[in-house]
């Protein structure tokens, strides 16, 4: 059975096929999203439209989302104007296929807890750093959606006045990084520059503002294991900074198990493909 799996971030729509519990053929292309949902849509269909012979879509996506139905409840309008209220299910019902629509950070979690072994528990907190801060709560083995299918905004708890995303997310840090060297656009750049003693400091201070947020949920939560993902979170020093950091900011008897998310940026379609995969039956 073979499903059409696709990640709409802030900066690239990925897209692959699940088929059969493996993920293959990834790509990805600019989400563009000043250009509009309405482009934004019609350029994800025609790359499912290029896939033959589909049981099933899967769609993992920015922004808070009713699983149910397939609407984007909200996503910063800034972002992909026009996106808040476009009901996914409906879009790509010219396909014929069950559909799958769930948030980015809940397909990472999906994908994530899934693998986890026997001796963790189901309860599990996961967050992904990138365009924003995306979070996710599993219990007992399901995504935590709450009343309105907004439950896990991690990157809107409120931080000396500002939103936690506002301070921790990766569009912050480049943001900083921009105004003192404009050869640091983006994450991978800012890492590969950790040597310099003004990059280290800079991601130095930004880790400790992640980890901030991060004891605080651990306090609040008290999990079994917690996931960070996004690009970042995939450099080993980095990890390690916000690691370390947590730990010093923990109160004793909240020792918890922090892993960085195994499968990296291929979570979120992992996590769609899951979810594809399970209209299939």
């Amino acid at each position: 059975m073979k499903a059409a799996v696709f990640d709409i971030g802030g900066t690239f729509v990925k897209h692959g096929i699940y088929e059969d519990g493996v993920l293959k053929d990834v790509s990805s292309f600019p989400t563009c999203g000043q250009d509009g949902a309405d482009t934004l849509i019609e350029r994800i269909r025609n790359a499912c439209g290029s896939i033959t012979n589909i049981d099933a879509i899967g769609i993992c996506t920015r922004g808070q989302v009713n699983c149910d139905t397939g609407e984007i409840i909200y996503d910063p309008p800034h972002l992909i104007p026009g996106y808040t209220g476009k009901n996914l299910k409906t879009e790509f019902s010219s396909f014929g296929v069950p559909i799958a629509v769930e948030n980015d950070a809940n397909c990472m979690a999906i994908a994530e807890s899934n693998a986890l072994s026997a001796d963790v528990t189901a309860d599990v907190l996961c967050l992904t750093y990138g365009t924003c801060v995306g979070g996710a709560i599993v219990r007992g083995g399901a995504i935590y959606h709450g009343t309105n299918w907004s439950a896990g905004e991690f990157g809107m708890i409120y931080m000396n006045g500002e939103y936690y995303e506002n301070i921790a997310s990766v569009t912050r840090l480049v943001e900083q990084a921009k105004s003192m060297d404009a050869s640091l656009y983006d994450g991978r750049a800012i890492t590969a520059r950790l040597n310099r003693s003004d990059v280290y400091a800079l991601v130095d201070g930004w880790a400790k503002q992640v980890a901030e947020g991060l004891a605080s949920l651990i306090h609040i939560f008290n999990p079994a294991c917690m996931i960070i993902g996004g690009g970042i979170m995939e450099n080993k020093d980095v990890f390690n900074m916000v690691t370390s950091k947590v730990s010093e900011l923990t109160a004793p008897g909240f020792d918890v198990n922090i892993r960085s998310a195994r499968f990296g940026n291929s979570a979120g379609l992992i996590g769609a493909g899951i979810l594809a995969q399970k209209l299939m039956k």
